[in-house]
């Protein structure tokens, strides 16, 4: 029953989400690849999608019940559980050319929980250009924004429908900085 209800609110965060973001403007029902051109859609010299994103930050304090932040793209959610006392959590989307986030305060560890999803990153690619035949992922990233790794990570994309539904999910287990990378 817990596994179900955590489940549920996964899709139900990520559902009222993609219609949120669906609502601006219309997006193309398809986009061939080949009609892409190299400056829509590229890969950095370090594996990392090239996607702009302005300067955004958030501040909440999230407990033993869990919560979410929002912050531009990127959407942090704690499950119930994951954590044992309150913590003010801080994320940050710079202003760059690459899609990433920073979490503070760095280092701070989530519990598993009974369902597996501690704390999940979703972070939504939809004004990125990038085909939706292409598998994208999560990866932890230093200050320098150098790969050390790559997040269990779930990808979303409705190959028939709105751009608005590309996203992926990793799944967090510390706080560090995290970017969108092939």
């Amino acid at each position: 029953m817990f596994f179900r209800r955590s489940v549920v609110r996964l899709v139900v965060l990520a559902s009222a989400t993609a219609v949120g973001l669906s609502c601006g403007e219309q997006s193309p029902v398809a986009v061939d690849p080949q009609t892409l051109s190299a400056s829509t859609v590229s890969v950095t010299d370090t594996g990392l999608v090239s996607c702009s994103q302005t300067y955004d930050s958030a501040t909440r304090v999230i407990g033993p019940k869990g919560g979410m932040i929002v912050v531009g793209p990127h959407i942090l959610w704690v499950d119930s559980l994951a954590l044992n006392d309150t913590v003010s959590i801080t994320a940050v989307a710079p202003t760059d050319t690459l899609r990433w986030v920073r979490f503070q305060p760095e280092g701070l560890v989530f519990k598993p929980t009974v369902d597996g999803w501690s704390a999940l990153l979703y972070t939504n690619y939809r004004d990125c250009g990038v085909p939706t035949s292409d598998t994208l992922r999560i990866a932890q990233v230093r200050d320098s924004l150098q790969i050390l790794g790559y997040l269990q990570t779930y990808r979303k994309v409705r190959k028939t429908g709105s751009k608005g539904t590309q996203y992926v999910i990793g799944l967090l287990e510390h706080f560090s900085n995290y970017a969108i990378a092939w």
